[in-house]
């Protein structure tokens, strides 16, 4: 779901700077294994976008304008993509469409693979914006798709680099039903399925988001992250967000057969950094403003105690 603060930016700044990287190894096409499809489009969350102004949606917000703007020779890779996909508030993309952004020199980036995506509606949606493409979608969970032959799975004699991606609700260790969030128990999964794309010896990366994780997990998810590298001999970088409070949204890039940077998560997220704050710094300006004038108001309308 589209839910409009700075858990889409984190998710979706990383995925294209992932593949743009993927893509520049090899200009053919790019392989992606998306495992929570989202409808083509969404409306941002409306009761939440009212609740979290400020620091929880200040990158997404300073993204969303810049992308309104003219093109610049400098601006982060998420800006292009969003501003090629039409984003707005109301018509926020998923992963794929930001992806079918992609070009090589004048020409689209070719995209093969698979979305999961359960939601029968938004299914039905996804299948109509790829008909007739090489992308599969499979109206089931991910946990069926990564199995061999479905549509999250590496596919034999894979011949171009990779992107798997998932974005689950959050993260936890003492459950096991195949529901939205990532359990501790997926490992065996992802452990199975990740190798596969690995040996294939392509470039590819797998990214994991969670979010509104609490601090005691927080560990806990990165300990999950470092035993997934170990078993896929994959490397790992990590980068989080603040959320609220001491909740933070996390992501995990695991990478293979390419070298990608330390600071490579980083500078994917914060390129927005400074826009984001100076529009965070003039929106919370605003909303005091509004607060003290409001003060001002009732203050008349009730009348000031008399002094004695």
């Amino acid at each position: 779901m589209a839910k409009g603060n700075d858990g889409n930016y984190l998710q979706h700044s990383i995925e294209v700077a992932a593949a743009s990287r993927l893509v520049a190894e090899n200009s053919a096409a790019l392989h992606v294994a998306l495992a929570h499809g989202m409808a083509p489009f969404e409306p941002f969350e409306r009761k939440l976008a009212e609740r979290a102004p400020g620091l929880v949606r200040c990158r997404v917000k300073a993204a969303l304008k810049l992308a309104a703007a003219p093109p610049r020779c400098d601006e982060p890779p998420i800006v292009t993509a969003y501003r090629k996909a039409n984003t707005s508030e109301e018509h926020y993309p998923n992963s794929a469409e930001l992806l079918r952004t992609l070009r090589v020199g004048e020409r689209p980036c070719g995209l093969h693979g698979g979305i999961s995506e359960i939601c029968p509606e938004k299914h039905e949606r996804l299948a109509a914006a790829w008909a007739g493409s090489s992308l599969r979608t499979a109206r089931t969970s991910w946990r069926q798709q990564v199995r061999s032959g479905g549509v999250l799975a590496c596919p034999e004699r894979l011949q171009t680099p990779w992107l798997f991606s998932m974005d689950p609700t959050t993260y936890r260790e003492d459950a096991s039903s195949d529901d939205d969030n990532l359990h501790k128990h997926d490992i065996m999964l992802l452990a199975e399925a990740l190798p596969r794309y690995v040996e294939s010896g392509q470039p590819g990366m797998a990214a994991l988001f969670v979010y509104n994780v609490r601090p005691e997990q927080q560990c806990q998810f990165w300990e999950f992250v470092d035993e997934l590298a170990q078993r896929t001999g994959t490397g790992a970088h990590r980068h989080s967000l603040t959320h609220r409070g001491g909740n933070r949204n996390l992501a995990a890039l695991l990478y293979s057969s390419i070298d990608v940077p330390e600071d490579f998560l980083q500078d994917a997220v914060e390129e927005i950094e400074d826009v984001a704050l100076v529009n965070a710094i003039r929106e919370s300006e605003r909303e005091y403003s509004t607060w003290e004038a409001a003060s001002e108001i009732l203050g008349d309308s009730y009348g000031d105690s008399p002094s004695t």
